[in-house]
């Protein structure tokens, strides 16, 4: 082979090597881009948690478009029962044990809280699920307190524990 043959080889192979480079740079780029829509997309929705096992749907409140909160009683079970089971679910969502629901107030009941007065509540637990990312918002917070008194026997929920999913998502 004459040195210009080699020449001419050696130049191919670069320009190949060049071509599988530049595809390469293409496919992993376009991998990205495809799993950044991806994952926005999967943040169009509320963020679902599983309910606690014997919980009964309480009601709906939507506050917009991308917002909103849903209601449940669960009959027979305290709410430090069901705050261990969102203590799990979020040890599982997050992957550590760093997470926890959180008591408000952190000892005895809120200061203004009066047993018997309606709608009131003495202590809540606030559990907090987030997934959001850049200007992608997905959260679910998970309100537990006793069930409040109320003379209506449809919103009565005394001797229950409540829990509230305050869901938001924006894209």
């Amino acid at each position: 082979m004459t040195a210009k043959a080699k020449t001419r080889q050696s130049q191919q192979v670069f320009r190949i090597g060049i071509i599988l480079g530049i595809v390469g740079i293409l496919v992993v780029f376009g991998g990205f881009v495809v799993y950044f829509l991806i994952d926005q997309g999967s943040r169009q929705v509320p963020l679902d948690i599983p309910v606690y096992a014997g919980a009964q749907s309480w009601g709906e409140a939507n506050r917009g478009a991308q917002s909103r909160s849903l209601f449940y009683r669960i009959p027979n079970v305290t709410p430090e029962q069901v705050v261990e089971y969102y203590n799990q679910k979020l040890r599982e969502f997050s992957g550590t044990d760093e997470e926890q629901c959180v008591r408000v107030p952190d000892q005895g009941n809120y200061i203004d809280y009066q047993p018997g007065v309606e709608g009131m509540v003495p202590y809540q637990f606030i559990c907090m699920f987030d997934r959001s990312y850049l200007n992608a918002t997905q959260y679910t917070r998970v309100v537990i307190y006793p069930g409040p008194f109320n003379e209506d026997p449809s919103r009565n929920a005394e001797g229950m524990t409540v829990v509230e999913y305050d869901q938001n998502w924006n894209p």
